[in-house]
């Protein structure tokens, strides 16, 4: 096992300045800094939980790192903030659109100025991410199967079923998707229900399917597509409230009427969506916020704060 002398010695630099870097406290430059972080990496070193203990290490710190913003970003920072409150927690938010400025960031778990940290929307791979999880406990909002990362998710598939169902009831027989990553998990256990659905629905046509990589501009440019279509779909599924609610505002923009001339499905129910009265799935991001917040409160305290269950649902308003 690597020792505070095995770093400083890697690191061409001496014990206390190294104790400086692992404990958070007293001025290490720069360059120096980056010099030990890496020979902690290299050497997989893991500060003695013995000796931060009596240094009282814990900073009351949660780091929250989202590599952009969105509405629906902007709400769960909210909830996680109020509930982390509560509990005298501080939330420190990074913005983190490179890998690098994720793995940047991270380093504030490795050498203890937060206590845990939360991974909104990820750069990096599982692979480069799990590493940091010897330092201090990770939750993220992406979905995730790992007994080293916790995962405050919903499941898509039986929702997007529902969706589809629902549609089908209302005698649509064209329905279009508006996805986000092609790649994205969620974007693929969606892809999966419309598979399944398609086999005991084999006349309704969803080959409609457009696939975003962001939010920005992304309802206004599906919309423009639909636009152009001869006959487009009666109806579109999109993956979250901000774009659907974008997508509403160009067709009517364009002289179309929402729902008479295309019903809208959202996701997410976020405060945006109920403020545009817009049809779609509550994902309950409160409860999955309050839900990641206690997973990093008790693994910090050795605590025991219940969980609270998930009970997504599709909420009907006005677009559907």
């Amino acid at each position: 096992m690597a020792t505070i002398f095995d770093i400083a010695h890697l690191a061409q630099t001496s014990k206390s300045t190294v104790s400086r870097v692992v404990s958070g406290n007293g001025y290490v430059s720069a360059e120096t800094r980056k010099r030990i972080l890496a020979a902690m990496t290299e050497l997989h070193y893991v500060p003695s939980q013995i000796a931060r203990q009596m240094r009282s290490q814990r900073t009351q710190t949660i780091g929250f790192l989202m590599s952009g913003y969105t509405p629906v970003a902007g709400d769960y920072v909210n909830y996680f903030s109020k509930i982390a409150q509560t509990y005298q927690y501080r939330v420190n938010i990074y913005q983190t659109p490179t890998a690098a400025d994720e793995l940047n960031a991270l380093n504030q778990l490795m050498t203890h100025e937060w206590d845990a940290a939360f991974i909104l929307t990820r750069r990096n791979s599982w692979e480069k991410l799990v590493p940091y999880a010897q330092f201090g406990p990770l939750a993220t909002w992406q979905r995730l199967d790992s007994d080293q990362i916790y995962s405050s998710y919903v499941d898509h598939y039986p929702l997007y079923q529902k969706i589809l169902a629902y549609l089908a009831a209302q005698g649509i027989t064209e329905i279009g998707h508006v996805f986000n990553s092609a790649t994205a998990v969620n974007t693929q256990a969606r892809l999966r229900a419309i598979k399944v659905f398609q086999l005991n629905h084999p006349t309704i046509d969803q080959r409609w399917q457009l696939f975003y990589p962001t939010q920005e501009h992304a309802g206004a440019d599906a919309a423009e597509k639909w636009l152009a279509l001869p006959h487009p779909p009666r109806a579109v599924v999109v993956y979250a409230d901000y774009v659907a609610a974008e997508f509403m505002a160009t067709l009517r923009a364009h002289g179309k009427s929402v729902p008479a001339d295309c019903r809208v499905f959202g996701f997410d129910n976020s405060e945006f969506g109920r403020l545009m009265d817009l049809t779609t799935v509550d994902a309950q991001l409160k409860v999955q916020a309050e839900n990641a917040f206690r997973y990093l409160y008790n693994q910090s305290h050795q605590a025991n704060l219940a969980f609270e269950k998930l009970h997504p649902r599709l909420v009907f308003r006005s677009t559907c």
